[in-house]
């Protein structure tokens, strides 16, 4: 009698103690894949670029109200042009090198 009740509860302690870690290993094997890098590192340039346009159109919504003045709002628009051309090339980069 001993012996099957000390054999149900190591049961039930092996249970308690594996149960989650038998969830969590069919969480990460339900889990998407994720992306190739060249297919993650463009989404994320693509969310940079269009980062910088959203602060271009609010750089001009700005100057348009004269809350910016003229050589401080072509400064600003002519940095945020470098840095839109600089992604559009990486952009353009990765699209070359991936194979068809």
């Amino acid at each position: 009698m001993q012996i099957g009740l000390a054999s149900a509860l190591a049961l039930l302690i092996i249970g308690v103690v594996a149960w989650p870690l038998l969830v969590a290993a069919r969480r990460r094997s339900a889990r998407p894949a994720a992306p190739p890098p060249a297919e993650f590192h463009s989404d994320e340039r693509r969310l940079a670029l269009e980062s910088v346009y959203e602060a271009i159109r609010t750089l001009q919504t700005d100057h348009a109200l004269g809350r910016i003045a003229e050589p401080d709002f072509q400064k600003q628009l002519a940095e945020y042009r470098q840095e839109a051309a600089i992604i559009l090339k990486d952009i353009d980069n990765a699209g070359q090198e991936q194979p068809t």
